[in-house]
């Protein structure tokens, strides 16, 4: 056990040896004397030896107590040394991130936030990767990603950032060869357009809810993408039906390039998650960045949502 198992003990016992006594201290201190009477006593444990020799009228330092003060005033120094440094770098954060995201939300979303960041923080350079394929977080590198889907890596800690709204969504051009369907069995008479990777739960099935009522569709795609972006470029395209998020459907539908389909029926919002490594040490630069995300990224889709950017 190292003798200084609490740098506030000796802080304090420095200023009782600055002091004089252990009754000026504490005022200095803004502490009660019994309280701070404790500490000592407990550092003393700690050490092994006594450090003060107290008497009815005096005090003064045992031998070992002006070694321990030596050393002690210079792990001060150090630990305030350390201090300064760490609320500097809060301050002014430089150094290098790595960031993933699913691509859709990052090239439309993740990307003009990750900018403002930078515009904060001009010590900040960073790189943001795109990928709608799970990825082995810790291995390749990555500080902090925007993720959907259960976590893939065991390493990484994932908490839900917001919750992404969607619709199903038809060009009007296709319905002038197929009936507008008017329940979710009729979906199975249009052609659907799933997305590729399996986590993002939309290659071949479509959950629908309405008050108490849940339907589950097995559908058999006409067509595979491997980003939302795709998806919607084909849906205008009059290729089939599909899901989007409610950022990108809402000015399609308000232009009349696309249209709702079964708007009484509500698909479940899509989880959007930020994952970190586990371990509590994480740079300053990445736990501000993952802050400030947590802050802004939900504020940004709500925008999108309302068509406001």
């Amino acid at each position: 056990m190292t003798p200084f198992n609490d740098l506030q003990h000796v802080r304090e016992f420095v200023q009782v040896a600055d002091s004089g006594n252990i009754s000026r201290a504490a005022k200095v201190l803004g502490m009660a004397q019994p309280t701070l009477s404790r500490h000592l006593a407990a550092l003393e444990a700690q050490v092994g030896t006594p450090l003060l020799r107290r008497d009815t009228h005096s005090m003064s330092l045992t031998d070992a107590g002006l070694i321990v003060l030596s050393d002690a005033r210079e792990l001060l120094t150090l630990a305030d040394r350390m201090g300064g440094r760490l609320r500097a770098e809060r301050r002014s954060l430089r150094g290098h991130l790595r960031m993933v995201s699913v691509v859709d939300v990052g090239q439309w979303i993740v990307s003009r936030v990750l900018s403002r960041f930078q515009k904060l923080h001009p010590g900040i350079t960073s790189e943001l990767h795109l990928f709608n394929r799970a990825t082995k977080f810790i291995k390749e590198g990555f500080d902090c990603g925007i993720t959907v889907g259960a976590a893939t890596d065991r390493r990484v800690t994932i908490r839900k950032i917001a919750e992404l709204k969607r619709r199903l969504v038809v060009a009007p051009s296709l319905l002038k060869h197929h009936a507008l369907p008017a329940r979710p069995e009729d979906l199975k008479s249009l052609p659907w357009l799933g997305i590729l990777q399996p986590h993002f739960y939309s290659r071949d099935r479509v959950d629908l809810e309405r008050a108490k009522q849940i339907k589950k569709l097995k559908l058999s795609p006409a067509m595979l993408l491997d980003t939302v972006t795709a998806l919607r470029e084909a849906a205008i395209e009059g290729a089939g039906f599909t899901i989007l998020p409610e950022w990108m459907a809402a000015r399609d539908i308000t232009a009349g390039r696309l249209v709702q389909l079964l708007p009484d029926w509500h698909l479940a919002p899509l989880e959007l998650q930020i994952a970190h490594a586990s371990h509590e040490h994480l740079p300053q630069r990445v736990k501000s960045l993952i802050e400030y995300l947590e802050q802004e990224l939900p504020v940004e889709i709500h925008k999108l949502d309302l068509n406001e950017r």
